[in-house]
């Protein structure tokens, strides 16, 4: 028998925003998502989220139609736009939803920029997905699910828009950035070169153009996907808009350098802040 995955599932994506509010009544009304809390962001949690001069800034935490609170939004107006599907790091959140033609028909007129329209993917008919722009110049895959997509665990839905389940990272070496989080988690990834198309049409690729992609199957119905993308760039000092951070429940136990923390998304938890070989920013929340 396999052993499970020590890493996953995702337990928080944060996204860095100059109009904080601005953006989270965005996901608000078209998210469908709700504010659990709001306030300031706290020292020790932006320590553990690699925010340190965002300390004090207001900040939300928004949850699901069920209440998985699952994404963080930090106002920092005078933090640099950084454009996902050209430079390295964090570059989309794929989100599951329940019907992907009717978000994405729902969103004309709203801050979400429809990218490329719902279509299925080719990996499998059971999964259809399209792509926007959020209000911070975040990516998101809206994917919907219908069905066993072997060999990958993938979550059901239970809300309009549920939570992120595939953080995707652009990085420089895909069997790098791969080697980082195997390491952690303990199992081994796929390797495979496919369509990026919403890359290729951003980047005037040629659409059927293929690139380096890993995947590695996570806890909790969770994955995450590694993208090695040629002629991508270098974001440069941050922190920039659009996802600042992406936190991973963890098995493993918490060393001396961890943070217990009393408040804010990581109560009762303790933390480890991460750098990754994409130079992406992310945390081990210790279970």
């Amino acid at each position: 028998m396999r052993t499970p995955p020590l890493l996953g599932p995702v337990a928080l994506c944060t996204i860095v925003a100059n109009e904080g509010k601005a953006a989270c009544a965005a996901y608000t009304r078209w998210m469908h998502q709700s504010v659990v809390e709001q306030g300031v962001l706290d020292h020790d949690t932006a320590a553990a989220l690699g925010l340190r001069t965002l300390a004090g800034n207001p900040c939300w935490l928004l949850a699901n139609a069920t209440g998985r609170a699952w994404l963080l939004i930090v106002e920092a107006p005078e933090a640099p736009e950084r454009d996902p599907l050209h430079s390295f790091g964090w570059m989309a959140m794929e989100v599951l939803v329940a019907d992907v033609d009717d978000l994405a028909a729902s969103l004309s007129g709203s801050p979400f920029t429809l990218l490329r329209a719902p279509a299925d993917l080719d990996v499998s008919d059971s999964i259809r997905a399209c792509q926007v722009r959020g209000p911070a110049g975040e990516v998101l895959y809206l994917t919907r699910i219908s069905g066993e997509v072997a060999p990958f665990d993938l979550p059901r839905c239970e809300a309009a828009v549920d939570h992120l389940f595939i953080p995707v990272l652009s990085t420089p070496s895909r069997d790098c950035s791969l080697a980082d989080y195997a390491a952690i988690s303990g199992n081994e990834g796929l390797r495979f070169d496919t369509r990026i198309t919403v890359v290729n049409q951003a980047r005037s690729f040629e659409l059927n153009r293929r690139h380096a992609v890993a995947t590695l199957q996570l806890a909790g119905q969770a994955l995450i996907e590694i993208d090695q993308i040629a002629g991508t760039r270098d974001a440069g000092a941050g922190p920039h808009t659009g996802v600042a951070n992406i936190a991973f429940f963890c098995q493993l136990a918490a060393d001396a350098a961890a943070h217990s923390h009393t408040s804010g998304p990581f109560a009762g938890y303790r933390t480890s802040a991460r750098a990754g070989s994409g130079g992406e920013d992310f945390t081990l929340v210790h279970r």
